[in-house]
């Protein structure tokens, strides 16, 4: 009998045993945000950067969605309410004069397929550490069309998070218009 490490789960040496210990042992930091009343997070390595808001030029005939374009360093970046992606109501001009509401939200400025996209979110809460495994598939419920930006949900300390699959918050026909976007606002 070897004196040397045990072997976890009783596989020996299976390559089945060896990914699941990996994908258990595997921590995964994700961004947690709220957007309304709900509470989301995505991969804190796919955010380049958070951003306080900066003055959002608003381009004619973009999508319902897209507040416009903002210039960050010298880089036109398109911008997604994601309040209106998912169809929620937008906050109130009242509440937009509430000083703390203004300072709590936050741009997520993320790449989508190689363009900067900002993502404005209702605030940013907190780093989540959890294991790959921990983040199981999203629930049968939610298997609607707003279910195609949820790579899956994650428990962790009380609460569940929707975890955003940031490939999927825009369409192809939304990011050729989005790069179309970038260009317009270029040319401006």
């Amino acid at each position: 009998m070897s004196r040397g490490r045990p072997l976890r789960g009783g596989f020996g040496q299976s390559g089945k045993a060896t990914e699941r210990d990996k994908a258990r042992d595997e921590i995964v930091q994700l961004c947690g945000f709220r957007i309304g009343d709900e509470e989301y997070a995505l991969d804190i390595m796919r955010i380049k950067e958070i951003i306080n808001p900066l003055q959002i030029t608003r381009v004619p005939r973009a999508a319902a969605f897209i507040e416009g374009v903002v210039e960050l360093r010298g880089t036109i970046l398109p911008v997604v309410d994601m309040r209106k992606r998912f169809e929620l109501p937008p906050l109130t001009a009242e509440q937009m004069e509430d000083y703390a509401v203004r300072r709590a939200r936050k741009y997520l400025i993320v790449p989508i397929e190689g363009r900067l996209v900002g993502m404005i979110v209702d605030r940013v809460s907190d780093v989540l550490r959890v294991s790959r495994e921990a983040i199981r598939p999203p629930p049968l419920l939610t298997q609607n069309d707003n279910a195609r930006y949820f790579a899956g949900v994650c428990h962790h300390r009380g609460r569940i998070l929707m975890v955003l699959d940031l490939d999927a918050i825009l369409t192809s026909s939304e990011r050729i218009s989005l790069a179309g976007l970038n260009q317009a606002a270029k040319g401006a």
